[in-house]
C-alpha cells in the first residue's frame, strides 16, 4: 500500500496552477500518481499574488497538512524576489553560488515546516525560466518578428540551463521576456510555450526542477 495517497503542490499564481493542472500531472500520471492538486497561496486583496508574505505561505501549508494525514505537499515557488522574511534567508544569501543559496533555503524550510509529509522545492531562479528551455514553443507566438526570435535563441544559447539565467531585477526570466514581448501575458502565453516545447525537454534542460519532479515520484511511490 502506498504511502501516500495524493500530491498537493502549493503555488504562486494562476500560471503555475495552470502549468501543474496541464503540464506537471499528466507526466506524473504515467508514474501511477493520478492524484495531483495544485493550490494557489492565499493572499489579500491588495496583494497580486505569490510568496510575498512568509506567513501566509506557512499557514497554507500547514492549514493543508492538517486536513489530510495520507499526502505529500510540495511547493512551487520562485527565488526571485523571495521575502526576506524566508527562515534563514539572510544566512542563505551570504553562500557562495544561487544554487547553494536555494539549497539552503529549502533545507531551513524544511525545518521551519517540520513535517516528513512536506517538500519544500524553491525555482530557480522563476517559473519563466522553464520557458527557455526550448525556442519551439515562442516561434507560434501571434505576430512575433525574427529579430524577437533571433533575442531569445541568443538567450537559450547562452544558458543551456534556463535555470541559471540571472536573477536580477532588469534581466531576470520574467523581466527579459517583457522587454522582448512587450505584451507577453504569464497566464495566456507561458504554458502555451511550455506545451509546445514538451515537459519532457524542461526536464532534460533544467536539473533542479527535473531532481524535484523525480523525488516527488520517489516519494509518492516508496
Amino acid at each position: 500500500m502506498k504511502k501516500y495517497r495524493a500530491v498537493i503542490i502549493i503555488v504562486e499564481g494562476h500560471a503555475e496552477e495552470q502549468f501543474v493542472n496541464e503540464s506537471l500531472r499528466p507526466w506524473l500520471a504515467n508514474y501511477n500518481i493520478p492524484d495531483v492538486r495544485a493550490i494557489k497561496i492565499r493572499t489579500s486583496q491588495s496583494q497580486k499574488g505569490g510568496s510575498s508574505d512568509y506567513q501566509k505561505f506557512k499557514n497554507d501549508v500547514t492549514r493543508v497538512l492538517n486536513q489530510e494525514h495520507d499526502i505529500l505537499v510540495t511547493s512551487l515557488i520562485d527565488f526571485f524576489r523571495l521575502p526576506k522574511k524566508f527562515p534563514q534567508f539572510d544566512a542563505a544569501i551570504k553562500l557562495n553560488g544561487v544554487e547553494k543559496q536555494v539549497e539552503f533555503l529549502e533545507q531551513a524550510l524544511a525545518q521551519d515546516i517540520s513535517s516528513e509529509r512536506f517538500l519544500p522545492y524553491i525555482q530557480l531562479h522563476e517559473f519563466e525560466a522553464l520557458l527557455f528551455a526550448n525556442i519551439l514553443g515562442f516561434k507560434f507566438l501571434p505576430n512575433i518578428s525574427p529579430a524577437q526570435i533571433a533575442s531569445v535563441q541568443k538567450i537559450i544559447h547562452d544558458y543551456p540551463n534556463p535555470e541559471l539565467i540571472n536573477n536580477n531585477p532588469k534581466t531576470a526570466p520574467s523581466k527579459r521576456l517583457v522587454q522582448i514581448f512587450p505584451s507577453y501575458k504569464k497566464v495566456l502565453h507561458g504554458n502555451y510555450i511550455i506545451l509546445e516545447n514538451s515537459f519532457s525537454t524542461i526536464l532534460e534542460k533544467c536539473p533542479r526542477f527535473s531532481n524535484w519532479a523525480n523525488e516527488i515520484i520517489r516519494k509518492m511511490n516508496q
